[in-house]
């Protein structure tokens, strides 16, 4: 019976470790991209939607079908806006990894107490608090499992010599594709390990890359390439400098200082001690032929090679899977020093111990910081949709958002995602907000006054103020005084009823989030300020509409053609924008007036042309 409890003690004590260490997550709700993914659900209503769904790439260069996007889907449509199932499963897909790096370190070391220690040490380093406190994260964590339960049935069949393991090793490495790219570079691990410990079986190991080259020509061919900004890649001078910086992390908790209070001096000490030890370490067992440190460095190397280039976006929560190899390093030198002389017993307790001293309160204070901010995410989206309940038929205009707000839920489509509509923003709001690369324009969150004006006017508009948690109805205080402007706003978004007085009578009734035009349609903006403004223009084409060829779409200010441009791709957003005639500078209004080459007949005879979309002059 004692032995039955001491082996699962062993293996429990590391889940026990990982729940208690970060129970914040557990309690996380969402943030930032989640509203994107959760958003998926509104979009499928036939096998074709859900296929587009699922396998579409994103505008960022990746294609994670499995951890995205089904994850997404299932956990959204069954649990709407309730993010503890998503946080159950995915702190569950961490216990297995957690089992599975206990026996892959077991046996690659020989050592219970390695196996032990790796997963504890993997589990305190503070790298792992974004995946498990961020939906998002999930497929750091996806991919972790896929790769860790490639290489256990890589071991295994080297043990056994039973080819069921080999393919079990290939269904676990293919599936770990659907999750995330890192995957590509599975096939150097069994590589490196076959070269230093089996090399009779290194052979088998060369399908592998062949899996991976054909991956990465169909993620080439599939996924826009990212030419700048913070996900284009460059292979240059900066990835050693780059290297350095994800070393350092790996021991250095971002923001120690601010998140545990101890002196700011404590988390470089750790790094240096602890980089001076295992290059020790590994510098001594190479003395004795034992390579096993330098597979556990390839771990941490091999992993962390698909986000060196992008030396613009450098993350911490990159070091997820990376830091896994220094887990077991630090546990294969615990191991080795525990079978030594007791100074060298003392040197390794000394050095765990100060490992966790600094990782433990790191790792939960960052914990705790992700969790406060999914918190506020909730508090907002949850107030606005008791306001909706309070309000059914009236926009909702919020004042107060602040800037850590606007990225968190209001960017990402965080009301959208629970399903409401007509949710603005107080256009004073806007210098609250820092813009960030690649998400300038944000000019669309925020309302125009005109608009506000007249809507208050005709009763149409309510509005809150948030004020930290809690909404306040401010919409009597926030009226007071105000009159209706005359003329249209710079900005109509069709979709809107807010807007609908200043679009001409041909346009369709609105439908759910859009609006169609017949062949010809108009409405009326502000006019330009200066000559240099010019009109951006957005909709939707659906793809019946190209059935016979490119369409044609040409824009009138005033009577005055600005261009015809061609529409080539359906069911797909487009973007155009057109100078504008210097002299319309300074007019109060503009009427412009949109034709388009054909249009589809649907079933009440209703001309259906291109779906709006936005006006814009700025």
């Amino acid at each position: 019976m004692i032995r039955v409890f001491g082996l699962a003690a062993y293996w429990l004590a590391p889940m026990l470790f990982c729940l208690a260490l970060y129970w914040h997550g557990l309690n996380a709700w969402f943030r930032d991209d989640d509203f994107v993914w959760l958003r998926l659900r509104f979009d499928v209503g036939s096998w074709r939607d859900l296929s587009a769904a699922l396998f579409t790439p994103t505008r960022h260069g990746t294609f994670r079908p499995l951890s995205e996007r089904a994850y997404f889907l299932v956990f959204g449509s069954l649990f709407p806006m309730d993010a503890l199932p998503f946080r159950m499963w995915a702190f569950l897909t961490q216990f297995a990894s957690l089992t599975l790096v206990a026996s892959v370190t077991r046996r690659l070391t020989g050592s219970r107490l390695a196996g032990f220690l790796a997963p504890v040490f993997w589990t305190a380093n503070a790298s792992l608090a974004t995946a498990m406190c961020w939906n998002s994260a999930y497929m750091q964590i996806l991919c972790g499992f896929c790769l860790l339960l490639a290489f256990h049935f890589l071991l295994r069949h080297i043990e056994t010599g039973r080819w069921r393991y080999y393919w079990f090793q290939w269904a676990a490495f293919l599936t770990g594709f659907l999750a995330m790219e890192t995957t590509l570079v599975y096939p150097a691990l069994p590589a490196v390990y076959t070269l230093l410990f089996a090399r009779r079986h290194f052979r088998s190991t060369l399908p592998l890359w062949a899996a991976s080259a054909a991956f990465l020509i169909f993620h080439m061919a599939i996924v826009p390439k990212q030419t700048a900004g913070p996900y284009a890649l460059h292979f240059d001078t900066a990835l050693p400098a780059t290297l350095a910086a994800y070393w350092r992390w790996a021991w250095e908790p971002y923001n120690l200082a601010a998140l545990t209070g101890y002196p700011w001096w404590v988390a470089p000490l750790c790094d240096a001690f602890l980089t001076v030890a295992l290059l020790g370490f590994t510098l001594w067992s190479l003395r004795k032929r034992d390579w096993l440190p330098v597979l556990c460095l390839a771990w941490f190397l091999i992993l962390l090679a698909p986000v060196l280039p992008l030396r613009e976006h450098r993350s911490s929560y990159y070091l997820t899977l990376p830091t896994l190899g220094l887990g077991m390093l630090l546990a294969c030198a615990v191991a080795a020093a525990w079978r030594a002389a007791a100074v060298w017993r003392a040197v390794a307790v000394a050095g765990a111990s100060f490992y966790l001293m600094v990782m433990v309160p790191g790792a939960f204070g960052a914990a705790r910081w992700q969790h406060e901010r999914s918190r506020e995410a909730q508090a907002l989206v949850l107030g606005v949709m008791h306001a909706r309940q309070l309000h059914p038929t009236q926009a909702i205009l919020l004042t107060g958002i602040d800037n850590r707000l606007f990225w968190s839920v209001v960017w990402d489509g965080g009301f959208a995602a629970a399903g409401l509509s007509d949710v603005y923003l107080d256009p004073a709001t806007a210098s609250r907000i820092q813009a960030e690369p690649g998400r300038e324009n944000i000019s669309e969150s925020f309302l125009p006054e005109e608009v506000i004006a007249y809507a208050l006017h005709r009763g149409g508009m309510v509005v809150y103020e948030v004020a930290g948690r809690r909404l306040k109805n401010i919409t009597r205080r926030y009226a007071g005084g105000r009159e209706t402007p005359p003329g249209p706003p710079r900005r109509v978004d069709v979709s809107s009823p807010l807007t609908e007085y200043a679009l001409g009578p041909a346009w369709r009734a609105r439908e759910a989030r859009h609006r169609w035009m017949p062949r010809r349609a108009t409405l009326r903006l502000g006019g330009p300020r200066s000559a240099a403004e010019r009109l951006y223009v957005s909709g939707y084409c659906p793809a019946f509409l190209l059935a016979p060829g490119p369409l044609g779409m040409t824009v009138s200010a005033d009577g005055e053609p600005l261009s015809t441009v061609s529409i080539t791709r359906g069911d797909a957003r487009f973007q155009f924008d057109f100078p504008l005639p210097a002299r319309l500078a300074g007019r109060p209004e503009v009427e412009l007036e949109i034709r388009l080459d054909r249009v589809s007949r649907a079933a009440d005879g209703r001309e259906l042309g291109l779906v709006f979309g936005v006006f814009e002059i700025r």
